[in-house]
């Protein structure tokens, strides 16, 4: 995970995002009034629940997706996994528009997330908040927290495991939802990001020797748009060889 810099929103939201939420509120009304009442059918609850459904997913919108994509280069907020065809991404809600349905359509609200982090068995509507409210989670575009103050990037030569582990416990709590170190399951994941930075090690021997083939490279895994950057950052960047 890394510092995002929050894009200016897309206008399709700038310009619907009042308006959609009203009609959300509605939608949500109307849908409560048919469940207190004791004369309502299912089918007639069912389909106002389908009218809620596609009033909050008017956020699904293809520009705010682009946007994000664009903000995010094409790579998960959490686990910083590239969004592939095969992965196709989710326009995540940092606070879950279940809880707090006033931001379904709020742009600073809005996360780009692979299916893995974004899906039930992770973040879900998980939302833990400390004894003050603050959510503990990490936001990376908020402009305020530093990844690196919760989050330690771990390189271990001998197992050969990239690992990322919370320093304290909003770092647990991203570490632990996401399960980014494999202890629930996400084994792919930590193999990917293992052999991805082991690589970089080898280049980084290479580099050594001049290599300017190899420095070009591990400059360029530094850079925002490349998988796992926090580790090169930490462990490559630093040792570059200066031309």
């Amino acid at each position: 995970m890394i510092p995002v810099a929050r894009s200016s929103q897309p206008t399709v939201l700038s310009k619907n995002a009042i308006k959609w939420l009203d009609k959300l509120t509605q939608q949500q009304l109307q849908l409560q009034i048919l469940q207190n009442d004791p004369n309502t059918g299912e089918f007639q609850i069912q389909k106002a629940k389908k009218c809620v459904d596609n009033a909050q997913k008017k956020y699904r919108h293809d520009q705010i997706k682009k946007a994000l994509v664009e903000m995010f280069h094409g790579k998960c907020a959490y686990c910083e996994s590239k969004i592939t065809v095969v992965t196709y991404g989710a326009i995540e809600h940092f606070r879950p528009k279940s809880a707090y349905i006033d931001l379904t359509f709020e742009w600073k609200n809005l996360l780009l997330s692979c299916d893995v982090c974004n899906d039930a068995s992770h973040k879900g509507t998980k939302f833990p908040i400390d004894v003050n409210s603050n959510p503990l989670l990490i936001d990376s575009t908020d402009g305020m927290t530093n990844p690196n103050t919760h989050l330690e990037f771990t390189w271990d030569s001998v197992a050969g495991l990239a690992s990322v582990y919370g320093r304290d416990d909003r770092g647990k709590a991203v570490e632990t939802i996401f399960d980014l170190n494999g202890m629930k399951g996400r084994k792919e994941l930590v193999a990917h990001r293992s052999n991805y930075v082991k690589k970089l090690f080898v280049l980084l021997r290479l580099a050594q020797t001049g290599d300017s083939e190899a420095i070009s490279l591990l400059i360029e895994s530094c850079h925002p748009s490349a998988e796992y950057s926090a580790f090169s950052l930490i462990h490559i960047h630093p040792y570059i060889p200066q031309s």
